[in-house]
């Protein structure tokens, strides 16, 4: 017979870890991986987008909720308003601006979040029924075209918009226009960052506060976008026109989960802070698939396959422009379960990824209207934990029992529902995306050779070993020479 046991630190601090050592007698390693290759059906077209680099944009969020938590506890605002300090606009900016127009905006998104601005002059370029597009005129030669970016509004507009607000609610309108400003601006291409990364956009908290109170603020709701670079003027990292082309929308309604969020937090819900990152980023990937089943046509818990994003070019292409970042993002996890937490204070691709796949796991769970969930999560006072509790229960439960599910879903053994993961037949699609093999990583336990592992709060560690007919085993674990603490649970999964 064939086992997995698994070690899951069940504290609510991600940055906590205990050291677990596992030592046995009588087992040897398991016949073959678990994480078994997966036939292909057809020819193998997932691609591998270059990662929008999350550390350059953590520093941002991280410089952001620090510098206006403050703000919003003393900002003089109506309360209860959608439309907020309705007297303000983009500053010196008309509601409705005539396109050729030249406008000033802020563009700076390297320095102070409120008091660091670098005004660049933006032409517009676009008036559309929910956005108004602004192209920076500093941006460098190649990039792109005005119908170009006129198409990427327009996509944001009859697709975007509507399936944002219906999982999260409507936007504010603090500058009464009753539109979205795409800032399409090398201010972004300028935030420093490692020689590949790139930002594929940003949404901007401090533009939802007056002058008066963050005098960095453009007084509106907004997008700051990349501009191509083909001649590498600002830097390498945005080379390439067609890899920002194909991550524009998915961005846009990215970046618009974090415009609601921050919005109503401030001038609907009465919240004293912004959401934290992590479960603010998590919804923010969870917008990015409900694009793609929007796209796609594939709904939520039909355990979509390999096969099934292989049927056409059209599934192919829905996968490729609005969902294998998502699961690109889940494999850096699967890699390292150990020392990575879905609820972890560090911004970075594994949690990321961690985040979203137990958003999705724990809204399959629960069911019911799945809007309902993603809006409960958006319109409240609460942040984080306390959030996640007040709609799923536990997180410390969820997470358990989702990684469990990250060895137990799809591996052919007969499971309680609440160890599976309903939406997506991981075992099938992630192979494509990492050499034919199921990332997750996993240790083998055999005898005389012990196994230590530490393990940080919300993570896991995966342990296999095979014990021969007709023998008996004896395991034993302690943590640094003493017995395990009650903080990790051990989970014994019997696989053959």
């Amino acid at each position: 017979s064939e086992y997995a046991l698994v070690p899951f630190n069940n504290s609510l601090t991600a940055a906590s870890s205990t050291p677990v050592h596992v030592a046995a007698s009588n087992t040897i390693a398991v016949l073959a991986p678990l994480s078994s290759r997966q036939p292909l059906v057809g020819p193998l077209n997932l691609q591998l987008h270059a990662f929008p680099s999350t550390s350059m944009e953590a520093q941002f969020r991280a410089r952001e909720r620090t510098e206006l938590s403050g703000r919003l506890i003393n900002l003089q605002r109506v309360r209860h308003s959608p439309q907020g300090p309705a007297s303000s606009y983009f500053t010196g900016i008309a509601a409705t601006p005539t396109v050729g127009s030249i406008v000033q905006l802020n563009a700076n998104l390297t320095g102070s979040t409120c008091s660091a601005k670098v005004l660049h002059a933006a032409r517009v370029v676009a008036v559309l029924p929910r956005t108004i597009v602004f192209a920076d005129t500093l941006a460098p030669a190649g990039g792109y075209t005005d119908p170009e970016m006129l198409a990427f509004a327009q996509s944001f507009d009859t697709l975007g918009f509507a399936l944002d607000t219906t999982n999260f609610g409507a936007p504010t309108d603090i500058d009464g226009n009753g539109r979205i400003g795409i800032f399409f601006t090398p201010g972004v291409n300028a935030i420093p960052g490692p020689p590949g990364g790139f930002v594929g956009g940003l949404q901007a908290s401090r533009d939802l506060f007056a002058v008066a109170d963050c005098p960095g603020s453009n007084e509106g709701e907004m997008f700051y976008m990349p501009v191509p670079d083909p001649g590498s003027t600002i830097n390498g990292n945005y080379t390439s026109k067609t890899t920002l082309s194909n991550i524009v929308l998915s961005t846009l309604v990215h970046e618009f989960q974090h415009l609601i969020n921050a919005g109503r937090r401030i001038y609907v819900n009465d919240a004293s802070s912004l959401e934290e990152v992590w479960l603010n980023e998590g919804l923010s990937h969870i917008a990015e698939e409900l694009l793609y089943y929007r796209i796609s046509g594939n709904v939520p818990k039909s355990n979509i396959n390999l096969g099934v994003i292989q049927t056409s070019q059209a599934q192919l292409d829905a996968a490729n422009l609005y969902e294998v970042q998502n699961m690109l993002r889940l494999r850096n996890y699967m890699v390292a379960p150990e020392t990575n937490s879905p609820y972890s204070l560090v911004d970075a691709l594994e949690m990321r990824g961690a985040i979203w796949e137990l958003l999705r796991y724990s809204a399959d769970r629960k069911g019911g209207v799945e809007k309902s969930i993603w809006s409960a999560l958006v319109n409240t006072t609460a942040t984080g934990q306390t959030n996640f509790n007040a709609v799923f229960g536990s997180i410390t439960t969820m997470a358990h029992d989702w990684s469990i599910a990250q060895i137990t879903d799809d591996a052919g053994l007969t499971i309680n529902a609440n160890f599976t993961n309903p939406s997506w037949n991981f075992r099938s699609v992630l192979p494509a995306l990492s050499s034919g093999v199921f990332p997750l990583l996993t240790r083998s336990l055999t005898s005389g050779t012990p196994v230590d592992v530490t393990v940080v709060g919300g993570g896991s560690s995966y342990v296999r070993f095979r014990i021969p007919a007709s023998t008996t085993s004896v395991m034993t674990a302690t943590s640094s020479g003493q017995p395990v603490p009650a903080s990790v649970d051990m989970t014994l999964v019997r696989t053959q």
